[in-house]
């Protein structure tokens, strides 16, 4: 059985973005008239940096625990997706910048009606999208190009026909 999780210190970044999104945003409403359209527009956006706060923590509280049966994350919002019942994987890579060269990927599981999606940022992850391609191509499972060539970037052999490596959208 492999365990992966999320370090806090490789989500700190991700808690100061919703902690200042939720200030700057938050903070002004305490001197907006309450019958402005900015208490909605500010509203809104405080909001969403909460929800992004809250989801990171969801994050760091999850375990992904990947078994000869199984694929699981434990946590808050957990999920149980056994190997037999995989019916889909996307690799996706995010970059930040116009380059390419940075940017972070995300694994995206589903079968047994529930979806499993891990960030790049857990612990072994090239690891962990190893052992989910093995399993979704001893199934046969199709996967789109940009899959392929995502995981051909982090050195997974797919058999004949594999596109040129690099990180795609």
């Amino acid at each position: 059985m492999s365990v992966h999780s999320y370090q806090f210190s490789d989500l700190v970044p991700d808690y100061l973005r919703a902690g200042a999104g939720f200030l700057l945003t938050g903070g002004p409403l305490l001197l907006v008239n309450p019958a402005s359209v900015m208490v909605y527009v500010l509203g809104g956006l405080a909001a969403l940096f909460a929800v992004f706060g809250i989801r990171t923590g969801l994050r760091q509280a999850s375990r992904i625990q990947a078994t000869a049966e199984d694929v699981r994350n434990v946590g808050p919002l957990g999920a149980v997706i056994p190997w037999s019942g995989l019916d889909m994987l996307e690799l996706k890579y995010f970059s930040t910048q116009r380059n390419r060269k940075d940017g972070w990927m995300q694994l995206k599981l589903r079968g047994a009606g529930k979806i499993i999606t891990v960030d790049s940022n857990i612990s072994d992850f090239d690891k962990l999208a190893a052992l989910c391609a093995a399993h979704a191509i001893d199934r046969d499972l199709a996967l789109d190009e940009y899959s392929r060539s995502n995981l051909q970037s982090l050195g997974i052999a797919l058999g004949s026909g594999d596109a040129p490596p690099g990180p795609k959208d």
